[in-house]
């Protein structure tokens, strides 16, 4: 601890020193593993620390105790659009001016979005039998319907063949498929894992460079992948449990990042992080620092994405607080922004116009520059987080 103190400069002392207590703090050497430790030292000397990226609210407000999207796609244009989780809602967020703006017509039930190689970013079914897509180019938004009912789907991703992969959030596992080239959908059963599990629920995707689909369990406990001839598989490996078991979500989400030719996970509920091998389909659990657990919302992060500065960062859904992991070291380190939350005001739900933590803070988030945008959930203000 004392070489921790003494190695930070007074301005990352008092950034380190808000979100961990003194007994944290003195706790830091001896009950975090050797690579966190290591990772805690050299991240925050003066020479190798990363900033934290500011916080802002954008202008204008959106109010209701709902979550009012989980879906954020990115024009050409340079603005955003959100369409609504369970509510008709489409958000305009300029990203010139930093403003959201409601817009008159509405779209209700998808979830996250898939920027495909043919000029279009999908929104996915969760509640819909509809798929939507914008067209990057010209900013247009349009919906048919696909499906007799809702696909459930969570999550999904674009493999080689032009083909979007979209695992189901249901206790039988189901594959959706569309075609981006023929506009055609369709579906397949994978088999079930060799070790059995109640529930298969999916709840993340990310294709590699080579194309492959590799799918974290949300409520089972084999990863997915489907290669590059649309073939699905369970990988080999030890069950993933995240610390966690019965009901509670492991992943939800899941980024790849090139630079290590690496998959990752973020929890949810759970209290590890996975780290997917996309060279040999191998895989490992990484146990959250006991420290941030203690002072951790349950509900951790809805969303995690890849920030500008190269390092993976959770989005707020219950909980103030983000954690971010570095990609190449697997250093992981957290920061509680509730002061910016409260914005002068006495208290976060003041400021943020939040009126429940079921609702969330902000769902998905999207890169544009130096800047990520986090979707607009529970809270009545949008959020951006500057990473210049």
């Amino acid at each position: 601890t004392s070489s921790v103190t003494s190695s930070v400069t007074s301005s990352v002392t008092s950034s380190v020193t808000s979100s961990v207590t003194s007994s944290v703090t003195s706790s830091v050497t001896s009950s975090v593993t050797s690579s966190v430790t290591s990772s805690v030292t050299s991240s925050v000397s003066a020479s190798n620390y990363t900033p934290w990226p500011r916080f802002k609210y954008l202008g204008g407000e959106f109010k209701g105790n709902l979550t009012k999207t989980r879906t954020m796609a990115l024009s050409d244009d340079g603005t955003i659009h959100s369409l609504g989780y369970k509510s008709d809602i489409h958000i305009k967020t300029n990203t010139a001016e930093d403003r959201i703006e409601r817009q008159d017509t509405g779209y209700k039930g998808f979830i996250g979005n898939v920027v495909a190689s043919d000029g279009y970013t999908y929104f996915l079914p969760a509640y819909a039998s509809s798929i939507a897509r914008l067209g990057r180019k010209t900013g247009s938004i349009s919906v048919e319907k696909k499906f007799r009912m809702s696909p459930q789907v969570r999550s999904g991703a674009e493999g080689t063949n032009g083909i979007i992969y979209m695992p189901s959030y249901t206790k039988t596992l189901q594959i959706f498929t569309y075609d981006t080239k023929t506009e055609e959908v369709s579906s397949f059963r994978p088999p079930k894992p060799k070790r059995f599990t109640m529930f298969n629920h999916i709840w993340g995707a990310a294709s590699d460079k080579k194309g492959e689909v590799y799918m974290p369990p949300a409520l089972g406990t084999s990863v997915a992948k489907i290669d590059k001839g649309g073939v699905f598989k369970y990988l080999d490996g030890p069950p993933v449990t995240s610390g966690v078991s019965g009901f509670s979500v492991k992943y939800v989400g899941a980024t790849y990042v090139e630079s290590v030719d690496k998959i990752f996970c973020l929890p949810r509920q759970g209290k590890k992080f996975l780290v997917i091998n996309c060279s040999d389909d191998s895989y490992r659990e990484v146990d959250l620092p006991k420290e941030y657990l203690s002072v951790a919302n349950k509900n951790k992060n809805f969303h995690g994405y890849l920030g500008p500065d190269g390092w993976l960062y959770s989005a707020f859904w219950a909980d103030t607080k983000c954690f971010r992991i570095n990609p190449a070291t697997l250093e992981f380190q957290w920061k509680d922004y509730g002061y910016e939350f409260m914005d002068g005001k006495p208290t976060v739900e003041e400021g943020s116009g939040i009126m429940s933590l079921g609702t969330g803070y902000s769902t998905a988030a999207v890169v544009k520059g130096n800047s990520a945008y986090l979707g607009l959930a529970g809270t009545s203000r949008a959020i951006k987080l500057d990473f210049k």
